[in-house]
């Protein structure tokens, strides 16, 4: 709405409506993003809305009936979990070895480096074998070793280490029930 006091008149400049014409008897809230966008939170209707410029919904989602939220914002959000990441290490044939790592809820992981060495002497004994990018929740790795540790590195789009998993060693394949991995 444009305000004019002076006239004691309101003009309506834009509006942004969801595809089922919901209309919210109370609470609600705009937010108008960086670029032009904008975010609506439906008060007591539960749903939350993000609209481009020209007012096309983007985006559309409520929230669970349980839930009462009066205002929905939307903003960056940096997942940081407080455990390690969770790797699993399988043997194949040779020194083949397949390792699975993921960490949930992180949301600056960019690469996984696999390390692996001899376990006894720490850290300082271990060596980058590979290194996978991370598209999804889990990232596979296969590699050719024969080293007994293998901790996963979770990097960012920097190369900073984020965090390491503990060492696994390879479990051979027939001590792992069909379609399940161990931890």
């Amino acid at each position: 709405m444009k305000v004019d006091e002076d006239a004691m008149k309101a003009t309506l400049v834009a509006e942004y409506t969801r595809p089922d014409k919901t209309l919210a008897d109370i609470q609600g809230n705009v937010q108008v993003l960086p670029g032009g966008n904008v975010f609506v939170g439906w008060g007591s209707e539960l749903f939350f809305s993000e609209f481009s410029c020209q007012g096309g919904l983007l985006f559309d989602a409520s929230f669970s009936p349980v839930v009462e939220s009066y205002r929905a914002f939307r903003f960056p959000w940096k997942g940081e979990p407080q455990t390690r990441p969770a790797v699993v290490a399988d043997s194949g044939e040779g020194h083949e070895v397949e390792l699975y790592v993921s960490w949930n809820g992180a949301t600056e992981v960019a690469t996984w480096p696999v390390l692996a060495g001899p376990g006894p002497d720490g850290p300082d004994e271990l060596k980058r074998e590979a290194s996978v990018p991370r598209k999804g929740f889990e990232a596979a790795v296969t590699l050719q070793t024969d080293e007994p540790d293998l901790p996963v590195k979770a990097e960012d789009g920097s190369g900073n280490e984020l965090a390491t998993s503990r060492a696994v060693k390879p479990q051979e394949q027939s001590s792992v029930p069909t379609g399940r991995k161990r931890a």
